[in-house]
Order: C-alpha cells, then sequence, then structure tokens
C-alpha cells in the first residue's frame, strides 16, 4: 500500500493528503471542480496549519481526470460529502479495477455506493468505509488546509462484511484508527452529524440570519432547551439501530471515544453538556447563512435514510420527522424526496432479514 488517489479536493481530502504524503505515502488529488482543483495545481500541493504544524505537502499528480488519479493506485480513498457519493461513483466507476480498494470516509450511505456500481457495470461489487472523516478540518485559504483533531476511533464496515478484516488489513497502514463493526448499518447509526446539526442551525435560524452567523455554532448554540430536542433524535436513532440488531452508543459515549468531548462531557449525558466540553469544536463559527450542509446534506443523507429504515423496521421516529418537515418548509426545499430514499439504496420490497442479508452477503 504505497499509492493512494485521493479523491475529493475539499477539507477532508486536502487533509488527508497532508497527513499520507508526511507519513510517506504518494497521494494522487482529484477533484470535480476545476475552481477548487486549480489553486493546488498552481500550488503544487497543500499548505497545512494545525497538530501537523505549519508547512507544505508536495503532491505528485493533482488533476479533475479520475482515470489519471486512480491509474496504478492501490487503494482509492473518496473524501467528499454524501450528497456527491453517488456522482463520485459514477466518476470513478467505469476505471475502477477489481484490485483497487474502494474506500469511503466518511461513508454512511449504506448501499448506495454499491448499488450505483452495480448499476455501472461492476455484478459485485466491493466497497468499505467509515463512519465518519478522519479528521477534524477546514480549509482556510484554497490551497491551505487547517487540521484541528485526528479521530482516535473510525468506526470501519465492508460491503459484503465478510471482506471486512481483509481490507482492514489493508488499509491500516493508511489510517490507522480503523476499528471494525459488523456491516455498514453500523456505520449508518453513528452518523451523528444528523442528529445534532440540523436541530442546532434550525432552532438558530433568526440568529443566522440577522448576524451572518456571528457566534459559535456549539457553544452558544446548542442550550439546554436544543440539547434536549438532539437528545430526543438521539434516542429515535439508537431505537431504529436495535430495530436492525445493532449496537451504537449514545452521542456522549462516542463523541468522548472519539476525542470530541471530555469525561465531564460523557459523565453529563446529555448533548448540551457533550458539546459544552468539547474542545475540538469550542471556537467553530455558525454558518453564515442557511444554505449550508447542516441542512442540505445532514437531513436528505442523514436524517432521511434514518427514518426510512424506521419506517421500514416499524420504528415510530416523530421527533426526526419534525425537523425535516420544519426544515424542508424553512429552506422551501423538499429534504425527503431528494433524499437517500429506500428507492436510491436499492432496498425496496425488502424487509429488516433482507437488508441484513444484503449487507452481509452482498450481490448474489
Amino acid at each position: 500500500m504505497r499509492t493512494v488517489a485521493v479523491i475529493g479536493a475539499g477539507n477532508g481530502g486536502c487533509a488527508a493528503a497532508v497527513d499520507l504524503v508526511r507519513r510517506g505515502f504518494d497521494v494522487r488529488l482529484y477533484g470535480r471542480s476545476v475552481g477548487t482543483v486549480g489553486p493546488l495545481q498552481r500550488r503544487g500541493g497543500v499548505e497545512h496549519e494545525g497538530i501537523f504544524g505549519d508547512g507544505f505537502v508536495p503532491l505528485s499528480t493533482i488533476t479533475t481526470d479520475p482515470a489519471e488519479a486512480m491509474t496504478g493506485a492501490d487503494a482509492v480513498v473518496m473524501m467528499g460529502p454524501t450528497q456527491a457519493h453517488e456522482a463520485m461513483a459514477r466518476a470513478i466507476g467505469p476505471h475502477l479495477r477489481a484490485d483497487q480498494i474502494l474506500f469511503a470516509a466518511p461513508g454512511h450511505t449504506l448501499t448506495l455506493l454499491p448499488h450505483t456500481l452495480r448499476a455501472l457495470g461492476h455484478a459485485r461489487p466491493v466497497t468499505c468505509e467509515s463512519a465518519t472523516l478522519p479528521y477534524i478540518c477546514r480549509k482556510v485559504a484554497p490551497d491551505r488546509v487547517k487540521v484541528s483533531r485526528k479521530a482516535a476511533v473510525l468506526k470501519f464496515a465492508a460491503f459484503p462484511a465478510f471482506r471486512r478484516d481483509e481490507l482492514a488489513e489493508r488499509l491500516g497502514p493508511l489510517f490507522p484508527a480503523l476499528t471494525p463493526v459488523p456491516t455498514l448499518l453500523d456505520t449508518v447509526f453513528p452518523y451523528t452529524n444528523a442528529i445534532h446539526h440540523p436541530p442546532a442551525l434550525l432552532c438558530n435560524i433568526g440568529r443566522v440570519e440577522s448576524t451572518g452567523g456571528d457566534y459559535c455554532h456549539y457553544y452558544d448554540g446548542i442550550t439546554p432547551s436544543v440539547g434536549r430536542i438532539i437528545d430526543g433524535l438521539d434516542e429515535e436513532r439508537r431505537a431504529v439501530a436495535a430495530a436492525f440488531g445493532c449496537r451504537v452508543d449514545r452521542l456522549a459515549d462516542y463523541f468522548f471515544q472519539i476525542g470530541y468531548t471530555d469525561e465531564r462531557g460523557r459523565d453529563g449525558g446529555t448533548a448540551y453538556s457533550v458539546f459544552h466540553n468539547s474542545e475540538p469544536n469550542r471556537w467553530i463559527k455558525a454558518p453564515s447563512t442557511i444554505e449550508h450542509r447542516f441542512f442540505d446534506e445532514d437531513i436528505p443523507f442523514g436524517l432521511v435514510p434514518l427514518t426510512e429504515l424506521g419506517r421500514l423496521a416499524g420504528v415510530a421516529m416523530p421527533v426526526s420527522d419534525a425537523v425535516i418537515e420544519l426544515a424542508s418548509i424553512a429552506t422551501g426545499k423538499p429534504y425527503r424526496s431528494i433524499g437517500l430514499t429506500r428507492a436510491k439504496l436499492g432496498l425496496d420490497g425488502l424487509d429488516v432479514a433482507a437488508v441484513r442479508r444484503l449487507v452481509e452477503q452482498g450481490f448474489s
């Protein structure tokens, strides 16, 4: 494992490029947008600050051609927002070889990637993913990324599930924090952005629109009352997970495990205690507009599939439904219809047992 194609030149892709190049890997960086890729090409790599210090890493390839990035790569690492997963899969699908590992970080789009690859002619696609992005990071300039933290735990699963251990061993040198979980379902339910980003933005819409987001999103925006809505969403998330035979930690325990809150946050047991004791998130400013991924990614690709799985399993989700409905009204966007429905995941007509067989055994 020496050569890595990183698909996506945004926050996560640039952070991964910095991390992997500093550890001796050859990284080829692909981005869909000329506007995103151009500044990196002119610089010849990525500038960085944060936990890796101030510096610069050169990249052997920076391109808008997926074939150029992927040719000869041992692993293909997708680092894009979930709303881009289908488009990314369609871009790389024609160039993906059977011996290349396709790893999505973050993943948590369940069967979307293998379902899309199958439609492109991969009869028995193999994919793997982590539940979260491996870094807390932000691009502070078109060619510069700030990396604030590396995740201590990356929940990792494969499709089909029986390929998990083999793929985890091969990817271990790239991402040592990989922590195997049974199936893709176990990377969907830990997607906690879906339960804390939307309500925190929804409850602060007036503040965002009147101040342009001039406050700290997590520390100022998540008050005890907002925290109780997040806690309600957390209960529903864990109920759906249990219906599919998956064990997931409550928000407070999970954030402590990945290093995003301290012991006080964990022991408090509420969303309010978690975020008021989260040093990595403490100073992150709020969005300047409600046209933001906290709605546009975390609802259609987070809350919507949770409610779809909930309905499939017969679990009532009134808090999730309310957040989706109110955010759809506020933004004028039909989040349910544009989100990850069972049809888009290839799960129409399946029951809980059939979904589990699919993620465990793959396509027959």
